[in-house]
């Protein structure tokens, strides 16, 4: 579990008692255990912990608490910004299966990624660059990787954030693939707008079925163009359905969809005698 370093000093725990800030650092480590990206059944949630306490973090926020119940869920408000998340998971692990066949970690400077030194033997004149005699949509397809830091607008002073998308940034550079390049044809061929994590497993689903692919670009984007719906059909069924859309709140709990639970509970102890 990551926190920010700074974050028993938040208002948001501040005010909490020591067992409700407890339990939110708990509802953390079991998100990890259980590896549902901060996402809990209700039931299985007022197990774990006292309904009181999950009503406290509920309302630690009027609009941005520690937790939102969403219907029959708890969910831990804006998880993947400070935890890693499965899709991170997959991405690190993909690169490390890349990186293990091609026998260690990919290299700064691929062979021919950059000018060849040297000019034309004397008297020969220029030469023609061989890839100008290249098929226009094959040379298309190979185009050559840009170099990382030219890749991702989101390196700062060689750090790379361990956002989910930037994690697959760093995969599909490694596989030899240009991500932007991989987004935009996803995008063309099948109408589908696609995060950077999720092209990256559309790109690692195909090249786990090539086998060895000598040239992972052009194979990746060339069965995206011939066969565009299955790879819709992916990206739809791959993506989550388990979150509700998010309900009307009730005026005097925040956080509480209507019908409000606690205003149940509320009228219920009212009536007893």
């Amino acid at each position: 579990m990551t926190f920010p370093n700074d974050f028993h000093r938040h208002p948001k725990i501040t005010r909490l008692p020591v067992e409700v800030r407890w339990a939110f650092v708990e509802m953390n480590g079991e998100a990890r255990e259980a590896d549902n990206d901060g996402v809990f059944d209700a039931a299985d949630a007022e197990f774990l912990w006292p309904l009181d306490v999950l009503d406290q973090l509920v309302a630690s926020h009027p609009t941005r608490p520690l937790v939102l119940r969403q219907g029959d869920k708890y969910v831990i408000r804006d998880y993947g910004e400070h935890q890693e998340t499965k899709a991170a998971r997959e991405a690190r692990a993909a690169k490390n299966r890349a990186n293990g066949q091609k026998g260690g970690r990919p290299r700064k400077n691929p062979v021919g990624s950059g000018p060849v030194s040297g000019g034309n033997p004397p008297g020969t004149g220029s030469q023609p660059n061989r890839t100008q005699h290249k098929a226009e949509s094959e040379s298309e397809l190979e185009t050559e990787i840009e170099d990382p830091v030219r890749q991702s607008s989101h390196v700062d002073s060689g750090e790379i954030d361990d956002g989910p998308d930037e994690a697959a940034r760093v995969v599909l550079l490694g596989l030899g693939v240009n991500t932007d390049r991989l987004l935009h044809h996803i995008q063309e061929r099948t109408g589908v707008v696609v995060s950077p994590a999720e092209a990256m497993r559309v790109a690692t689903d195909i090249l786990a079925r090539g086998g060895d692919v000598m040239k992972p670009q052009a194979y990746v984007l060339r069965s995206i163009t011939n066969d565009p719906d299955a790879i819709r059909a992916a990206i739809t069924a791959a993506r989550p359905t388990s979150i509700p859309q998010r309900e009307p709140e009730c005026a005097q709990h925040a956080g509480y969809p209507l019908p409000c639970e606690r205003c149940r509970r509320d009228a219920a102890e009212k009536e007893k005698p």
